[in-house]
């Protein structure tokens, strides 16, 4: 899985990358068979400088992708809710294409 990390107004220091490249994994292994990609931003929120948000999109290939975004105290929190909202968005959707798979499946 490739995993690009990019901050605005945010400094992406070695130890940021890599917290986030382990929580976003360690959220959507279960789903590393269908996630190819994730683009994950940090910023500094500009109304509150207190308040930092990530928006992460995860790229499913032809399945098209998933998009969420969190805010937190800090980087570390925000990130931190972001991926887990994304595995949850990834467990809806399997979910759901099952479901249908069942459904066309058992109707026909």
């Amino acid at each position: 899985m490739r995993i690009s990390l990019s901050g605005a107004h945010v400094p992406v220091t070695d130890r940021l990358r890599a917290y986030a490249e382990y929580r976003l994994f360690t959220s959507v292994a279960r789903h590393h068979a269908i996630v190819q990609g994730a683009d994950v931003l940090v910023r500094r929120r500009a109304a509150r400088h207190a308040q930092f948000v990530c928006t992460m999109v995860l790229d499913l290939g032809p399945a098209g992708r998933v998009k969420t975004q969190a805010r937190g105290r800090h980087p570390e929190a925000a990130i931190d809710r972001a991926a887990e909202r994304a595995a949850w968005l990834l467990d809806r959707r399997v979910r759901s294409t099952a479901f249908q798979a069942e459904t066309a499946a058992f109707s026909s």
